[in-house]
C-alpha cells in the first residue's frame, strides 16, 4: 500500500442496500426464493440488519464515521406491497431518513431496483413481459414525487445485466429461469425502462419544482481473464463477457442496441445518463461459463488498474462524471482493496467525484445470506447490534485526513 490523497472533488460514503440491509417480512421476490430454500445458509431477507427500524442510529454511525455520501436503496416492495398501493407510511419513513441525512450533510443516491421485485410484479412475468414495464414506470414517479427534493440523484438500476444473467441465464437467482432470449429480453426491456424513467424523472423534477435531477444506472463490471492463458475456449468466453457487457453499457447509456441485446422500438441513440456509475467486482480468472455469473466465486482481486483502464474507455463513449462502488471484498484483503482503489481513482485524472462501499453494513448477501460478512460494519445478527471493523476505522480516518500516509498505512497493514 502506497500514501494518497483523495482528490478535491471525491465525496467517499457507502451503500445501504435495501434488501440486504432493511429487513421485515415482504412479499419479495427474494422472500420467495429463500422459502424455496435457494439460500445458501438458510437465512432470511426478512432478518437482515433490520435497517428499516433501526434506520435513526445507523445515520448516527454514518456521521460518525465522517461518510460524505450513501447509496441508499428504496424498496419497491415496501412502497407498493399491492399493484396500484402505495404505502405513503413507508415513504414517510424514507422521507424521515433522508431528512436527517441530508442535515448531517451527507448527500443521497436513491437506487430504485436492486434485484428485487414485488411477488405481485414477479406473478404478472416481470420484466420479460412489455405490458408490465409501466408498472415500474408508475412506482419510479412516486417515489421521486415523494422523495425527490431530497435526493442528489437516482439509479434506476442496480446491476440490471447481473440480475438478466442471474435470474434468467445461470438460474440461481429468482425467478430462476436459463433461457439466453429471455435473458436479453429482460435486460432490452430493463434499458427501455432506464431510458423512459430517466425522460420521466427529468420532467417530473421541472414539473414540480424538485430541484437538479440526477440520473443513472450502475451496471456490475469485472475484468475477465482466462484462467489458463493458452486455452481458446478460455479466451473465447473472455471475449464474450465483455462483449455482453459493452452491449449492455451502450443499450443503457447511448440508446444503442448490439448483439445480444434484442431490438427495441423505444430505444434510440442519445445521452441517458448523467453521470457514469459502475458496480465494480475486480478481476475474475475464467475457466467455465458458470464463471461469468454473479454469483460465482469472487477473487477478492480488486485491480486498480484494470478499473481505470476500463473507466477510461468508456468515459471516452460517454463523456461525464463518475460514481464507483468497491463490491466488498473479505476482511483478509479490505483495507488493502479500499486503500489501492482510492489512491487509483483520485490520481486518475479521470472525474470521479463519488465513491460508494459496499456495504455499509453486514446484511443479507443474496445467495450466501448472512454467511458471508462484507460490511464496514460487523452486525450481530441476534441482538442487532452494530460494532465498526478495522476496515470501517481505517475508512473514517481515511475520510478525516482526506487520504492516508505511511504511518496510517502501517498502523493497518495486516488488517
Amino acid at each position: 500500500m502506497k500514501p494518497f490523497t483523495l482528490n478535491e472533488r471525491l465525496r467517499a460514503g457507502a451503500v445501504l442496500a435495501a434488501t440486504q440491509c432493511e429487513g421485515g417480512e415482504l412479499e419479495s421476490s427474494w422472500i420467495y426464493w429463500w422459502g424455496l430454500g435457494y439460500i445458501r445458509d438458510h437465512a432470511s431477507p426478512a432478518v437482515a440488519a433490520q435497517h428499516a427500524q433501526l434506520w435513526k442510529s445507523d445515520a448516527e454511525l454514518l456521521g460518525k464515521l465522517g461518510m460524505q455520501a450513501v447509496r441508499l436503496g428504496v424498496d419497491w416492495t415496501r412502497v407498493e406491497p399491492q399493484e396500484e398501493m402505495f404505502d405513503e407510511e413507508a415513504l414517510a419513513r424514507y422521507r424521515a431518513e433522508l431528512s436527517a441525512l441530508r442535515e448531517d450533510g451527507i448527500s443521497v443516491v436513491l437506487e430504485l431496483h436492486h434485484f428485487t421485485s414485488p411477488a405481485w410484479f414477479e406473478d404478472k412475468g416481470g420484466f420479460e413481459r412489455e405490458e408490465n414495464l409501466p408498472l415500474y414506470l408508475s412506482y419510479v414517479e412516486r417515489v421521486a414525487a415523494a422523495l425527490g427534493d431530497l435526493a442528489e440523484g437516482y439509479l434506476t438500476f442496480v446491476e440490471p445485466n447481473a440480475y438478466a444473467v442471474g435470474g434468467y441465464l445461470g438460474g440461481d437467482y429468482p425467478p430462476g429461469r436459463n433461457n439466453p432470449s429471455a435473458c436479453y429480453r429482460v435486460l432490452t426491456h430493463m434499458a427501455r425502462c432506464h431510458v423512459l424513467a430517466y425522460e420521466r424523472l427529468h420532467a417530473l423534477h421541472e414539473s414540480l419544482s424538485l430541484g437538479a435531477c440526477r440520473v443513472s444506472v450502475s451496471l456490475r463490471a469485472q475484468a475477465f481473464s482466462p484462467r489458463d492463458e493458452k486455452s481458446r475456449a478460455q479466451r473465447l468466453l473472455c471475449r464474450a463477457a465483455q462483449r455482453s457487457f459493452d452491449a449492455a453499457f451502450r443499450a443503457f447509456y447511448r440508446g444503442e442496441l448490439r448483439l445480444p441485446m434484442k431490438y427495441d422500438r423505444y430505444l434510440s441513440p442519445g445521452t441517458h445518463c448523467d453521470f457514469l456509475a459502475l458496480d465494480w467486482y475486480g478481476r475474475t480468472n475464467v475457466s467455465e461459463p458458470l464463471d461469468l455469473t454473479p454469483f460465482a466465486p469472487r477473487s477478492g482481486v480488486t485491480d486498480a488498474s484494470a478499473l481505470l483502464d476500463l473507466l477510461g474507455r468508456l468515459h471516452a463513449l460517454a463523456p461525464m462524471p463518475i460514481s464507483v462502488t468497491l463490491a466488498g471484498v473479505e476482511d483478509i484483503a479490505r483495507v488493502s482493496a479500499l486503500a489501492e482503489t482510492l489512491r487509483a481513482l483520485s490520481g486518475s485524472g479521470l472525474p470521479v467525484e463519488r465513491f460508494y462501499y459496499a456495504p455499509l453494513l453486514d446484511g443479507f448477501e443474496w445467495l450466501d445470506g448472512q454467511s458471508r460478512r462484507l460490511g464496514l460494519v460487523q452486525v450481530d445478527f441476534e441482538t442487532q447490534s452494530r460494532s465498526v471493523k478495522p476496515a470501517g476505522e481505517f475508512y473514517r480516518r481515511v475520510l478525516a485526513a482526506r487520504g492516508a500516509d505511511e504511518a496510517l498505512l502501517a498502523a493497518y497493514r495486516h488488517n
